[in-house]
């Protein structure tokens, strides 16, 4: 694999902080904190795209920028103001190969892989 350009984690706290605290409190443990803690988007310099999810079991997903075919950004008024949101990668098909809630500069990210596409 060649440089990263982009390594992104999803924040809880960023995506919904009310029930972030709530969880939080409620379970007063680490739980909230690994739950969100093991998802990671990387994107390379040469277009290859990684995401990996999992803490006890884990799952991994590889693209290149060349195979996506669309990509989308969902954000509330609030998710906005937070510079979060759901990023969801499409390459074939009606579902998307990846979907990540909770992200931070869910737009940059969209940016950077347009950019490699048209590369």
């Amino acid at each position: 694999m060649s440089n990263v350009l982009i390594e992104a984690r999803p924040s809880m706290l960023r995506n919904s902080p009310i029930s972030a605290i709530i969880f939080g409190i409620l379970t007063l443990g680490l739980v909230p904190l690994l739950w969100r803690g093991g998802r990671v988007l990387t994107v390379y310099e040469n277009g290859d795209i990684s995401y990996q999810k999992g803490i006890a079991s884990r799952e991994n997903i590889e693209l290149q920028a060349s195979e996506i075919r669309t990509v989308k950004v969902q954000q509330s008024l609030f998710a906005r103001m937070m510079n979060a949101g759901t990023l969801e990668i499409y390459t074939t098909g009606d579902t998307p190969e990846i979907s990540i809630a909770g992200i931070s500069g869910p737009n940059e990210i969209r940016e950077t892989l347009k950019k490699l596409q048209n590369d």
